[in-house]
């Protein structure tokens, strides 16, 4: 098996702004799919959720910026979650059952394997 990272991209940022009695039935989907995947050994790292705002550090010259919009970002990444699996294939199947499309129909979820270095 090899490691495989889950990137939620395109989320809504308006999450931040609701009540806990409205995020409360998100986070336990998200609570009871970690779950699942322990349960088939396949989970690594949950992850997290990644809060708005940011810096973004340029290389060529420009020095530090730090525009909390983060307008420019095109793809805005929400979160991620790393799984173990057979393949690519595999990988993407299990991050299907991920609650994010569910709750971000305009969202996507990008599923990156992970660098193993050949010994």
């Amino acid at each position: 098996m090899s490691d495989y990272l889950i990137v939620y991209q395109g989320g809504s940022t308006d999450w931040t702004k609701k009540s806990p009695e409205q995020i409360r039935p998100v986070m336990e989907q998200w609570a009871s799919w970690f779950k699942e995947l322990e349960a088939k050994g396949v989970l690594r790292n949950p992850g997290s959720a990644l809060a708005p705002g940011g810096a973004v550090i340029k290389a060529n010259g420009k020095g530090f910026v730090t525009d909390t919009t983060m307008a420019e970002v095109k793809e805005l990444i929400g979160g991620f979650t790393l799984i173990q699996a057979d393949s690519v294939e595999q990988a993407a199947k299990i991050a299907e059952g991920s609650p994010f499309l569910k709750n971000n129909p305009e969202g996507r979820i990008q599923v990156r394997p992970v660098f193993e270095p050949k010994a």
